[in-house]
């Protein structure tokens, strides 16, 4: 049994789309599981998630994906900030944040581009960003805000040369803009957040990954803890899984989506 045999037959029970998940990383999770329980490949570890419910249910969280980069989707962010956040903004009291939430934040590119917008664009406004993630390596990259060329490739010059230096092959992100993100571990799935959010952030994890339960349980936490006409920000390849759900495209704004 190959990877790709595996999760056409592990992936569909737990709610998740199999052809998603060919990464390096997740196969190796996986195989390292299995050496953990001392079985001896992957059809015994299949019927292990077959009679295990607990083991089920962790499978997702098993072979998470922990790849990002800086301003993914340009056009969405320049939206996001020309139209968006304006918008959200004009609608909040003097002196109180606007609520931000980065959902499966992997490194802390995603929250660390929307401090970078905030910093470069809101900086007189309070701001309230909190990132989450399953992963504790994950975050504890996030926390060193250490990245490769590869992550920056879509980060603007003069952001680049403003608050970024260069450490032999790597980035280090500057102080003023990690001090705008604080990262908390917490599993989607289960780990309530504290509402309410004016805007959520969660791109190329949710929409793309799930489907079933699992995908509506998401949606509808998003949606309970969005402020009315909050903003929703998803991938731009992903808006066609969110048509028959309770949000209307934001004008102009590709990837962005208003809680009714």
């Amino acid at each position: 049994m190959d990877f790709d045999q595996f999760l056409k037959q592990a992936c569909p029970p737990q709610d998740l789309i199999w052809r998603k998940y060919r990464r390096r990383a997740a196969r190796h999770r996986v195989q390292a599981r299995i050496k953990e329980l001392g079985l001896p490949g992957l059809p015994a570890y299949l019927e292990r998630l077959r009679s295990d419910p607990q083991e089920g249910v962790a499978l997702a969280n098993l072979m998470r994906i922990t790849v990002s980069r800086f301003f993914r989707d340009r056009p969405s962010w320049e939206a996001l900030g020309q139209s968006v956040l304006p918008n959200l903004l004009e609608k909040k009291a003097a002196g109180q944040p606007l609520r931000i939430w980065s959902a499966g934040c992997c490194g802390g590119e995603e929250p660390y581009t929307l401090a970078l917008l905030w910093q470069t664009t809101f900086s007189h406004k309070p701001v309230d960003i909190l990132a989450t993630d399953i992963d504790q390596d994950s975050l504890a990259r996030a926390h060193q805000a250490t990245y490769t060329a590869g992550s920056l490739r879509e980060v603007p010059r003069h952001l680049l040369e403003h608050y970024f230096r260069q450490a032999e092959d790597r980035w280090v992100l500057d102080d003023q803009i990690k001090r705008l993100v604080r990262f908390e571990q917490c599993d989607l799935m289960e780990t309530p957040v504290a509402g309410p959010m004016d805007v959520i952030c969660c791109r190329y994890l949710a929409f793309t990954y799930y489907t079933g339960r699992r995908l509506n349980g998401v949606i509808h936490h998003f949606w309970t803890t969005l402020n009315p006409g909050g903003a929703l920000m998803i991938g731009r390849k992903e808006v066609a899984r969110i048509t028959e759900v309770p949000f209307d495209p934001w004008p102009d704004a590709p990837g962005v989506f208003r809680k009714r």
